[in-house]
């Protein structure tokens, strides 16, 4: 084992023993009072495991009061090219705020947002103010445990060929319905097949646009000390590719974007998808900042219901945010889903248990 990896899985062990000791003991002590308040620092410490696109972690949490916090984007951390809009990352900060809830729910509270400010700006700078989020107490009898905040993980690894199971699937579909949204599978392989190439074929159209090109390459930790350092990005290891192979297709691109290399490439990429046999899809209003933020509520739930029934999804944001792939996606999907936006469509399904990227620490995403 590597000085880094050692460090690494200590690192985890530890995080897990302080996960488990942070959980108040339900059904010993009876009703929660105000001294089982959480801190939000404690919050953050928890929801701060949950996905965000590209893993860039936009979200920074000042503290206010015990029972008021506000929530900030930092700018830095956002897609001018890729997600011009900011829609992604409104879905991110909308995750974050699911998963501070979930967490305090084991304390007999939830997080909600108690004012939204002016939506998400790309051509501004520093942090952002988005949101005014509540700490109250809440009696309601939440049905996702933190526990699974922490075993969540995205899953680019070969899956076993089984597609997801029955009861995962019906979990997903009434979960999406209570935030409006309808949720749509297929396990057909030629279903399967057809929107893995298509995948393939979107993302290598993005990497030969320079722009595209360039802002992921700022992105990507081709190497485990900066994975480490960073804390951020997209970590070679997640991304179950190699850091040199990776470093070249982005910085050397020329060499890959034709002739056998191209071919070569392609194959090994397609490999990755190996043993799938479930695509999801999510359809629902998508045309306001409140709407994207919904989405996130939803996509935090379902995605950690996934995990609840052992199952890892992957999702394929280039067929979203490609418009030459979103429009050649749509026929290929159930026709019911057009009657509303399709906005992210992901493989899913069981595998190993994948390569945790790293976080930031709780101290890095909390303003004084």
């Amino acid at each position: 084992m590597t000085q880094l990896n050692r460090r690494y899985f200590l690192k985890q062990g530890a995080f897990a023993a302080g996960f488990y000791l942070f959980r108040p003991i339900l059904g010993v002590f009876g009703a929660f009072d105000e001294r089982t308040k959480p801190t939000w620092e404690q919050l953050v410490e928890v929801a701060r495991w949950c996905p965000t696109i590209h893993n860039l972690q936009p979200h920074q949490l000042k503290v206010l009061s015990e029972d008021e916090a506000a929530l900030y984007c930092d700018t830095a951390r956002m897609l001018p090219i890729g997600d011009p809009q900011g829609i992604f990352v409104t879905i991110a900060l909308g995750v974050f705020i699911e998963h501070l809830s979930i967490a305090a729910s084991n304390f007999g509270y939830k997080v909600i947002v108690s004012e939204l400010h002016q939506p998400l700006d790309t051509k501004l700078s520093g942090s952002q103010l988005f949101a005014n989020l509540s700490l109250v107490q809440s009696s309601e009898q939440e049905k996702i445990h933190p526990d699974l905040i922490y075993r969540r993980r995205t899953s680019r690894l070969h899956y076993d060929g089984q597609p997801l199971q029955k009861e995962a699937l019906e979990d997903i579909q009434q979960e999406a319905a209570l935030f409006g949204h309808d949720f749509f599978y297929d396990n057909s392989d030629p279903m399967v097949n057809s929107i893995i190439e298509l995948n393939q074929k979107s993302l290598f159209d993005d990497l030969n646009k320079k722009a595209n090109r360039d802002e992921l390459d700022r992105l990507f930790r081709y190497n485990d000390n900066d994975a480490l350092n960073l804390k951020d990005g997209l970590w070679y290891k997640a991304m179950c590719f190699p850091g040199n192979l990776m470093r070249s297709v982005f910085q050397k691109h020329t060499k890959w974007n034709h002739g056998v290399r191209s071919q070569l490439l392609g194959n090994y990429y397609k490999n990755s998808f190996k043993g799938t046999r479930t695509i999801g899809w999510f359809a629902g209003a998508f045309e306001t900042p409140s709407d994207w933020l919904n989405a996130g509520y939803m996509f935090a739930r379902t995605w950690l219901l996934l995990t609840k029934h052992n199952a890892y999804l992957h999702p394929f944001g280039s067929l979203i945010t490609n418009e030459s792939a979103y429009n050649e996606m749509l026929p290929l999907l159930h026709g019911e889903s057009h009657r509303k936006k399709v906005w992210m469509i992901f493989r899913a399904g069981y595998s190993k248990i994948p390569v945790r990227s790293f976080r930031l620490t709780t101290d890095q995403l909390i303003l004084k």
